[in-house]
C-alpha cells in the first residue's frame, strides 16, 4: 500500500485506494470513515447533525434530475467544461433552477465548477458517465425505491449562503413522492 497514489477526485483519477484488492487498505478506510461519521456528529451536534441527515433527499434528488437530464454526458461530450447556458439549453432544465441543483452538487464533488458558470466533471461524475452498468444500479435505486424527496429546483433559492458549500443551512423541505 506505500505506492498507492494519494486519492482526489479530480477527474481522470484513479487509485487502488478505492479498489477492495486490499484487506489492509479497506480495514483503514473503513475505520477511517467510521471515525470521520463519530466526528462529524460531534462537531454538528444533534440538532445540526439530523437536520443535514434528513436532507440528504435534496442532495439525491438533485442527482437524479442531472442523471435524467444527460447534463453529465452533456459536459464529457463538450471537452470536459461546459456553461450554465448551455447545461440548461441542453438538459431543458431552466438555468435559475439548473443553477440550484448543480451547487448542490458541486458540495457533494460530483461537478466542479473551475470558474463561475461553468462546471466540470470530477472523478465522482466520470464513473456515471464512463460506467453504464454502475449507472443503471444508481439509477435503478430511484425508480424501484424512490425516497420522499423535496421538489429541489423549485424549493431552493439561491442565496450566498445556499451556494457557498461551507455555509449551507438547508431549507425545511417540502416533500413529494416521485
Amino acid at each position: 500500500a506505500k505506492n498507492t497514489a494519494p486519492p482526489t477526485l479530480e477527474a481522470g483519477t484513479s487509485t487502488a485506494f478505492w479498489s477492495e484488492s486490499s484487506p489492509e487498505i479497506t480495514a483503514a478506510r473503513t475505520k477511517a470513515l467510521g471515525l470521520l461519521d463519530k466526528l462529524d456528529a460531534i462537531l454538528r451536534g444533534p440538532h445540526e447533525f439530523l437536520h443535514e441527515y434528513v436532507a440528504s433527499g435534496w442532495d439525491q434528488t438533485a442527482l437524479y434530475a442531472l442523471l435524467q437530464s444527460q447534463t453529465l454526458e452533456h459536459i464529457a461530450s463538450s471537452g470536459g467544461l461546459a456553461s450554465l447556458g448551455s447545461l440548461s439549453a441542453q438538459s431543458g432544465i431552466p438555468s435559475d433552477k439548473l443553477v440550484r441543483i448543480l451547487a448542490l452538487l458541486r458540495c457533494k464533488n460530483i461537478v466542479q465548477e473551475p470558474e463561475d458558470g461553468v462546471f466540470s466533471l470530477t472523478a465522482i461524475s466520470e464513473k456515471l458517465v464512463d460506467d453504464g452498468d454502475f449507472r443503471a444500479w444508481v439509477e435503478f435505486q430511484y425508480i424501484h425505491a424512490p425516497p420522499a424527496v423535496p421538489a429541489v429546483g423549485d424549493d431552493y433559492h439561491a442565496t450566498d449562503d445556499f451556494l457557498d458549500c461551507s455555509r449551507r443551512v438547508l431549507p425545511v423541505p417540502t416533500l413529494v413522492r416521485h
